[in-house]
């Protein structure tokens, strides 16, 4: 590693080098620019400034952020839009804060991100799960309509309902069906639509937005499936009156110096997308639909899950998300996404049957021909037909609220001994990002299998330090 006795040489900086080495790649994954930029002049070192009288402040935005943030809300269909350069996280942390006061109850299925829990604890929020189906067929974890109007009808102290859509595998639940029955109860709809920042523009197939179907606030992380740098994010609001209260809060949960490179590169992926997102997007499900075509007329086993939804009408599919069941051909998704890494592709996530890829409108020519020439390579082995257990199937016993256990006393518990005991820390696989226990609940042999089986490799499994969890102190 050219180390002189344990001490860096002169010059050496091991960050840079690992990022110059994973140049050229394939990049199947976030963030949506894929290490190219659509805007022409570019120059993050010279626009990294502070606020100044001629530059802008992101907490009481008067100049370009003002204007940037209502053309934003304008291309999302938003009554006012917040501008984020510390990702969606910090948009989520202010939208359950600003619609849900403390001490209030959310109805949010269980398989929300994170962040969703951080802003219970933040705010003694008690959640109020919504249990995610199956859909046998796919392999696919869905969100139903009906499911969430029983939790409604259920819950009707809730002060919002919060839905993760698309889902990190581009399904889209029935948000118009869940705002009816959530505004008849008088409570706000929230929408976590970190990878469907796309969905402001027109695409062949695409799912409605969650600005197009009255959603009250939404969050959409820009930097998953547009040419924006990553952490850049959006805060959009219904009600533009919000923005104040909306701001307030994110102050707090947002860093106190933004990135005016990340903020610039939100503006331009706007600008870009309104001035080309819908030929570009166009293009795109062009690429992707002869991505399908390469594999059926080139006899791989492998399938496209979203075509495997037939008959299921309480969901959609964003057609951009490419998500490949693996079954058919005999292996495991995480088997594909490794034959695929091997030979310099990089795919966004993979579970025990699917492997997922994020196709942008950043692309280079040629990426998805390069991923399904890789793919028709892959030799066919016996059809996997056990069923294998899947992660999102971990089911968990509330015992405390979520802020009681998060900020209580806790202690290392290793893994295989923590049945029983109540966590204090949210722990699963990232990506997606999916708890499969929150702070507050009940350990159990679920929970302990599904983390077990979760990738232990760096940055693909939180929550679980040194094969133990954070558990509160009995």
């Amino acid at each position: 590693m050219g180390r002189n006795n344990g001490q860096p040489s002169p010059g050496q900086a091991p960050l840079m080098d690992m990022l110059r080495a994973a140049e050229g790649r394939i990049r199947m994954h976030m963030p949506g620019h894929k290490g190219r930029t659509p805007f022409g002049e570019w120059q993050p070192f010279a626009w990294d400034t502070t606020e100044l009288p001629c530059t802008d402040d992101l907490f009481a935005p008067e100049r370009g952020i003002a204007q940037a943030e209502q053309w934003a809300a304008r291309s999302a269909g938003a009554g006012g839009t917040l501008s984020l350069s510390g990702g969606g996280t910090s948009g989520v942390l202010a939208m359950i804060l600003t619609a849900v006061r403390p001490g209030g109850a959310l109805i949010v299925p269980r398989d929300c991100h994170h962040s969703v829990l951080s802003a219970c604890v933040w705010g003694d929020i008690q959640p109020a799960f919504v249990q995610p189906r199956h859909h046998a067929a796919s392999g696919l974890p869905y969100v139903d309509a009906e499911d969430v109007g029983r939790a409604i009808r259920a819950h009707p102290e809730a002060a919002a309902v919060l839905l993760t859509r698309p889902d990190y595998r581009g399904l889209c639940a029935d948000l118009a069906r869940i705002r009816d029955a959530a505004k008849a109860a008088g409570m706000a709809v929230l929408v976590d639509e970190a990878h469907g920042a796309h969905l402001n523009w027109p695409g062949p197939g695409q799912p409605e937005g969650a600005g197009a179907l009255g959603a009250d606030m939404w969050v959409q992380s820009a930097h998953k499936t547009l040419p924006a740098l990553t952490g850049a994010a959006w805060l959009h609001l219904r009600d533009a009156g919000l923005a104040g209260r909306a701001r307030a809060i994110l102050r707090m949960a947002h860093t106190s110096s933004p990135s005016f490179p990340i903020l610039a590169s939100l503006d331009g992926a706007r600008a870009w997308m309104d001035a080309h997102g819908a030929g570009a997007l166009a293009a795109l499900h062009g690429r992707i639909s002869g991505f399908w075509r390469a594999l059926r007329e080139g006899g791989s086993a492998l399938r496209n899950a979203h075509g495997l939804l037939d008959g299921l009408e309480s969901v959609r599919a964003d057609p951009t998300r490419v998500v490949i069941d693996a079954w058919a051909q005999g292996y495991t998704g995480r088997q594909v996404s490794d034959w695929l890494r091997e030979r310099g592709i990089d795919a966004e996530m993979a579970d025990g049957r699917h492997a997922v890829l994020i196709p942008t409108v950043c692309d280079p020519p040629g990426a998805l021909e390069r991923v399904a020439e890789a793919l028709l390579a892959l030799p066919a082995l016996p059809a996997l037909s056990t069923k294998q257990p899947l992660m999102m199937e971990g089911h968990t016993v509330p015992a405390m609220r979520v802020r009681e256990a998060a900020l209580a006393p806790d202690e290392w518990v290793p893994l295989a001994q923590a049945e029983g005991r109540i966590a204090a820390r949210c722990a699963g696989a990232y990506p997606p990002g999916i708890p499969f226990i929150a702070p507050g609940e009940r350990v159990t042999a679920k929970v302990i299998e599904a983390l077990s089986q979760a990738p232990a490799r760096a940055g693909q499994r939180f929550g679980v330090e040194s094969g133990g969890l954070r558990c509160v102190i009995a």
